[in-house]
């Protein structure tokens, strides 16, 4: 084969070729790897390599060696004596070589030095060991050539983000394709020049740069959001943080910062904020995690009773809660400590006692915010005052207990007039509509609570089955539903009817008896049933009454019931679609 071609690399395996030529006084020497089957010259004197295939050229015997191989008189060799740089003239005769091998032992490539004439003593123990500590040293250069290329790799892929190293001055030495794409200049345009060069004048002449650095250098970081220049002068916002580079011993070798473009996200909150501030009503806040500080808008701040500038720049916590009322203020600080140790959602209401305004609610919703290794950042969210909110329920509420109480003496009255009207009729009737009068106000009691639109479906059987018997002898099981004031209505009537039997012919007629009440929901669709336990046999009435017939309409009208009569015990089932049980 013949030799053509250029160096490759030069450097330190030019270094290392030289030092093999003079210490073994051979005019060529040659470093050489393999890679897919071919030899790829990195280093040479005396001689011009181009890559070739392994199976051509002379390392090929001392990669299969394994191990120094030393040939004293190449033309006397069956393996090499018909090789063209042996047969060329001039000729090459004498060849010694080093085999480089990798961490897993694989084959590496070589380190050899040849020369024009026969060496039949071959290499002194000096030389021999020379050329073989030569050859560790190669080993260590291409593994450290490798690690940089896959840095390199690495370094350049995250293109989504920008990223730069700097030296202890803050002057740019590595710039990713990331950087390039976001602040459009090339490594070789910005390489060298301040970290400065794409900061905003204005943060130039406040030493930002000169801040972030510190902040790396003394607390292990430091958080960068604001605006930023590209090469064409325009400005984008962008996120992220300077981190302190130091080796083995500790020592400050440089910085690094990584940026991310999220001016679009920027101008989205602008827009927010230009939104919350035309409403007047709404504060944000940022709880930045590494400082500890609340930074507030000016809304917050006013809403807060306290000075704008200061809630720009950062407040202690002690100093954002200075006039939130005394006893609102553990249990609002303890759903913060929640946040911050299990990230959950924030949402509480508390009372602002700002001297010579009206007592204030305000109503704060929140969530942390976490980086990419999972780490806390800021504990961001929104305060609003919902003081006239309150006050409107407050209002309601009395009017409610107020109708409430004007209600309850109307049904006083009507059980008084159907008691007056029916005198002198069965006794039956007159305590049958009695006892439905009576439901019916239990049920009301329950939706005035809340307001007449909806109540919880455990809280209702309650007031409605506990004056039917003791509390011990019915058991409830299910989960607690909200029920609409409709439905409510009609449950009473019919829980209130099923207790009436029992009491007067089923389980409850007897000492040890009790009615068994489940519920669930089954899809779409909601499910009761009323089992009647330790009584007599049921049996089906033979008379169609009203009671019958209340029963057989189900829950709000949905007709869907099943009596079963069994000696056991009467057990009914009702089902009715769950959007009939919610609504109002």
């Amino acid at each position: 084969m013949s030799w053509s071609g250029l160096n490759l690399e030069g450097g330190q395996f030019d270094d290392v070729v030289r030092l093999a030529a003079q210490i073994c006084g051979a005019p060529v020497a040659l470093v050489s790897v393999i890679e897919a089957g071919q030899q790829l010259p990195k280093a040479s004197i005396g001689i011009t390599a181009s890559t070739a295939p392994l199976s051509e050229v002379i390392c090929q015997h001392t990669i299969n060696e394994r191990d120094l191989l030393v040939i004293p008189d190449l033309s006397a060799d069956l393996r090499t004596a018909t090789h063209p740089l042996v047969t060329a003239d001039p000729a090459l005769r004498f060849y010694a070589g080093v085999f480089l091998a990798g961490t897993d032992d694989k084959p590496l490539g070589t380190l050899c030095i040849m020369d024009r004439e026969p060496r039949p003593s071959g290499l002194t123990d000096n030389q021999a060991g020379a050329l073989a500590a030569l050859g560790r040293q190669v080993v260590t250069l291409l593994n450290l050539q490798r690690e940089r290329s896959r840095f390199e790799a690495v370094f350049n892929s995250a293109v989504d983000y920008a990223v730069i190293v700097m030296d202890r001055d803050g002057r740019i030495t590595d710039w990713n394709e990331g950087a390039h794409q976001i602040l459009g200049w090339t490594p070789e345009e910005i390489c060298g020049r301040d970290l400065d060069a794409f900061f905003t004048p204005e943060d130039r002449a406040a030493g930002i740069s000169d801040k972030e650095m510190e902040g790396a250098r003394t607390v292990g970081r430091g958080i960068d959001e604001r605006w930023h220049l590209r090469k064409n002068g325009e400005r984008f916002w962008a996120s992220g943080e300077m981190m302190p580079l130091r080796g083995p011993d500790g020592e400050l070798q440089g910085y690094v910062k990584m940026l991310r473009d999220r001016t679009e996200v920027r101008l989205a909150d602008e827009r927010l904020e230009m939104a919350l501030a035309a409403s007047g009503v709404v504060g944000l806040w940022d709880w930045v995690v590494d400082t500890d500080l609340l930074h507030g808008d000016a809304h917050f701040a006013r809403l807060y009773g306290l000075e704008k500038a200061q809630t720009k720049a950062g407040l202690t916590m002690e100093e954002y809660q200075t006039y939130v009322v005394e006893e609102d203020v553990a249990p609002l600080r303890a759903r913060i400590r929640q946040v911050f140790d299990t990230g959950a959602d924030f949402l509480v209401e508390y009372r602002l006692a700002i001297p010579g305004e009206r007592l204030r609610w305000v109503e704060c919703k929140g969530r942390m915010i976490y980086n990419q290794q999972g780490q806390p950042v800021r504990f961001s969210g929104t305060s609003v005052d919902v003081t006239d909110r309150k006050d409107h329920d407050e209002q309601r509420q009395l009017l409610m207990h107020e109708l409430s109480h004007r209600v309850k003496n109307t049904f006083a009255m009507v059980q008084s007039v159907a008691f007056q009207t029916l005198r002198g009729t069965d006794q039956k009737v007159s305590t049958a509509l009695q006892n439905r009068l009576a439901a019916l106000s239990r049920a009301h009691e329950v939706l005035i609570q809340t307001s007449w639109s909806s109540t919880s479906l455990s809280e209702l059987m309650e007031r409605v089955l506990r004056l039917e018997a003791e509390g011990g002898r019915f058991l409830l099981i299910g989960p607690d539903l909200i029920v609409g004031s409709r439905a409510a209505l009609s449950l009473s009537l019919l829980l209130h009817e099923l207790a009436t039997n029992a009491v007067k012919y089923g389980s409850l007629s007897v000492p040890d008896g009790l009615v068994r009440i489940e519920w669930w929901v089954e899809e779409e669709t909601f499910c009761l049933r009323w089992k009647e336990e330790g009584g007599p046999p049921a049996r089906a009435s033979t008379a169609t009454g009203f009671g019958s017939r209340l029963i057989a309409m189900g829950i709000a009208g949905a007709r869907q019931a099943k009596l079963d009569y069994t000696n056991e015990g009467l057990t009914a089932v009702f089902h009715c679609p769950r959007i009939s049980l919610e609504q109002d």
